[in-house]
């Protein structure tokens, strides 16, 4: 097995994994950190309607405000994508950028990858957040490390501005800036670009904007923004974009059918192997400036490393033999931490209790009983590329 830096002890129920698997903003006046409050940044305006990730149209028109899923806008290097399955029209990934930005990322497909890395870098991590103030995320990172170089690039949508209020995954990437400078960077593809507060921003497609942030990309470069600049640019201009649907580790049934894909996020590799998870929403995902979201559904499944993150060890309750953590809070919300052992932690919050009540007496246990893990679960990949042959492109059951 590779060797693993950095043990973690493991944090109890104060401080369960974050039920979402992004790293997310606080809202104003936190308490403490706890899988009870919702650490989700402050999310654009999103329009809730019912779940489906089957089939769905593909086209220049991103929502279908009567349709049971947000009918996503998908773009190949050639032009506009004609109508179609988004299963069944794959597009190879070329440096190629776009004809148009799009006007809405779907949650479980892949726009973008990424093309070269400094050395020893490996794609780790995907984010999307659906809807017209939605972004599509990737991230990338050291094999074996939580700490050292990463890069994070988002792509906006169409008309949007890039923004991090309403971003799921705004602070992905952690690093310092001292103001909002605003300075001069080399161009992108051609294409005019700037340094906005620490961050390389340019027009990825006609109407769309990228931004692109990073630290310890070179040598000696930390978090500061104007050395990192070089590798950041180059990272930019060797991206590659194309259409593929995205392979979950996991699978939920049972969701009520007025929530929709708000989020999806998947890490395919890490120091403690893969990760995934999903937020179902009934409402606007963010209801304003640092406000958490509303009727709103978590759940995370999570590789287990024995020693690396929450074991269980602080179980208050026991689910189908599991060892597992309960806990409610003033509020309402509720999280629900179960752990296999061997085999991964699945972590589910709602926003409130009328959203745990839509699963019957048992709340969450009776959703826990709807998540399916997939794929192996074996300790021997973990800092590898995870094995993705039982993994699923339709998530939502």
């Amino acid at each position: 097995m590779s060797q693993l830096p950095e043990p973690t002890a493991s944090p109890g129920p104060d401080g369960l994994p974050d039920p979402t698997g992004i790293a997310l903003a606080v809202p104003a006046a936190p308490t403490r950190r706890g899988p009870a409050r919702w650490v989700i940044a402050s999310v654009g305006a999103l329009v809730g309607v019912g779940v489906t990730v089957g089939a769905m149209r593909l086209g220049d028109v991103a929502v279908d405000h009567g349709a049971a899923q947000p009918a996503a806008s998908a773009t190949a290097h050639s032009g506009e994508l004609a109508a179609a399955d988004a299963s069944a029209v794959p597009i190879a990934f070329t440096p190629t950028p776009p004809a148009k930005a799009l006007l809405s990322f779907h949650p479980v497909v892949r726009f973008a990858r990424f093309g070269g890395l400094p050395a020893g870098m490996v794609p780790r991590t995907t984010v999307v957040q659906a809807r017209e103030q939605g972004g599509y995320t990737i991230e990338a990172g050291l094999p074996d490390r939580s700490t050292g170089a990463q890069v994070a690039v988002t792509f906006f949508p169409r008309g949007v501005t890039p923004h991090r209020e309403c971003l799921a995954a705004a602070n992905l990437v952690h690093t310092r800036t001292a103001s909002a400078t605003v300075a001069a960077a080399p161009a992108v593809r051609g294409k005019p670009a700037q340094l906005i507060d620490g961050r390389l921003r340019w027009e990825y497609a006609p109407g769309g904007w990228a931004e692109a942030v990073g630290k310890d990309l070179l040598d000696g470069a930390g978090e500061d923004a104007v050395k990192n600049l070089p590798a950041l640019v180059e990272i930019a201009e060797d991206l590659r974009y194309g259409w593929e649907s995205l392979r979950f580790p996991l699978a939920v049934g049972g969701i009520p059918q007025r929530m929709y894909l708000a989020v999806a996020s998947v890490t395919e590799r890490s120091k403690v192997g893969w990760s995934s998870g999903l937020v179902f929403t009934a409402r606007p995902y963010c209801g304003g400036e640092n406000a958490a979201p509303k009727d709103a559904l978590a759940v995370r499944v999570e590789a287990i490393i024995p020693g690396y993150g929450w074991t269980g060890d602080h179980s208050n309750a026991t689910v189908d033999g599991h060892r597992a953590v309960k806990q409610q809070s003033p509020t309402g919300q509720t999280t629900l931490a179960v752990y296999d052992d061997p085999g991964p932690y699945t972590v589910m919050t709602t926003s409130d209790a009328a959203t745990t009540s839509l699963f019957g007496g048992d709340g969450l246990v009776s959703f826990y009983r709807r998540v399916q893990v997939l794929g192996t679960t074996s300790l021997a990949t973990v800092a590898q590329p995870a094995d993705q042959s039982g993994w699923t492109t339709d998530p939502v059951r």
